[in-house]
């Protein structure tokens, strides 16, 4: 029994003796574990050190630079400024002089007034003779007035010429007019087909006016709606014959201003005379060639001449501004 627990005893003390050994050797292995960790952190703090202090020199030089460059153009604002203060000075004193012999000059001088002589033409002293001025003077009015004269009996006697053509070959025209059977078929035609539309139009005005009172025929009272119906008529015709007038007013107004503004001289007097004059001579030979009525062609072509004449002047006036 005894040497059992002796074997026993013995192999625990084994077991203790082999895992006392392998503690040791683990502390061991982590004290030189330690030990490397200590030197690393002891080689990153030298390192971080001369970062720091490479980092601390670095940004001292960028202090001193920037210093330099500030205390560099503090020198140069100061320079500016002792310049201005300077020049400032020197105009105050200036206009402290100025205002200075301005108040004396008010205080100590008098205003002398100096009396100037105005030139006057051909008078060159008191004792010059002015007869011969005189003389030429007269002469120029008298001729003035002798010419004006001449010139107002011309204007006259071009005025009354140009009166007495005008009215021979208007009534020669006239006469010739009368004559020409073809002109008055043509004249007559004119104002029967003038006639003729203003009579449709107007039955076309009384149709919508009988078209629009219509509309009183829903009325179930008779005497109400026959007021109603002739109270629309008479407003729907009344509306259109007024708008027709004052739009064909306006229409006349604006080519009256046109023709006075643009085609109102002798010019004008000519080509309607002379118009005039050629579908009445020869309208016979017009009538042969183009079949339209001589009346109206002597419109259009005025129609075309006033156009033609408004959009020369427009072109002119375009061109000379």
């Amino acid at each position: 029994m005894n040497e059992s627990r002796e074997s026993k005893n013995a192999e625990q003390l084994e077991e203790l003796l082999l895992l006392t050994e392998e503690i040791q050797e683990e502390l061991e292995q982590k004290d030189q574990l330690i030990v490397e960790l200590k030197t690393q952190l002891s080689e990153s703090l030298t390192l971080n050190e001369k970062l720091n202090k490479e980092n601390r020199a670095g940004n001292i030089q960028a202090l001193k630079n920037d210093l330099k460059l500030a205390d560099r153009a503090l020198q140069i604002e100061k320079e500016k400024l002792r310049s201005a203060n300077v020049t400032i000075g020197e105009c105050q004193d200036k206009i402290r002089c100025l205002t200075q012999q301005r108040d004396y000059a008010r205080t100590h001088q008098k205003i002398v007034e100096i009396p100037v002589e105005k030139p006057v033409l051909y008078e060159k002293c008191e004792a010059c003779d002015r007869t011969a001025h005189q003389n030429e003077k007269a002469k120029y009015e008298t001729q003035k007035e002798r010419l004006a004269g001449q010139y107002k009996a011309k204007t006259v006697i071009f005025q009354t010429t140009l009166f007495l053509l005008a009215w021979y070959s208007l009534t020669t025209t006239l006469f010739q007019a009368v004559q020409s059977d073809v002109f008055l078929s043509d004249c007559k035609s004119f104002f029967h087909d003038a006639a003729s539309f203003i009579q449709t139009f107007i039955g076309w005005t009384i149709a919508a006016g009988h078209s629009a009172a219509q509309i009183s025929t829903k009325i179930p009272n008779a005497f109400i709606a026959g007021i109603i119906y002739w109270l629309l008529l008479i407003l729907v015709v009344g509306i259109c014959v007024a708008g027709t007038g004052i739009l064909v007013i306006l229409i006349e107004i604006k080519v009256i201003e046109l023709y006075k503004k643009n085609c109102w001289d002798f010019i004008t007097l000519l080509m309607i005379l002379t118009s005039a004059a050629v579908i009445i001579y020869f309208g016979e030979s017009i009538k042969k060639t183009l079949s339209v009525n001589l009346l109206l062609l002597f419109v259009l072509s005025q129609g075309v001449y006033v156009g033609l004449r408004c959009y020369l002047k427009n072109q002119l006036n375009t061109k000379l501004y």
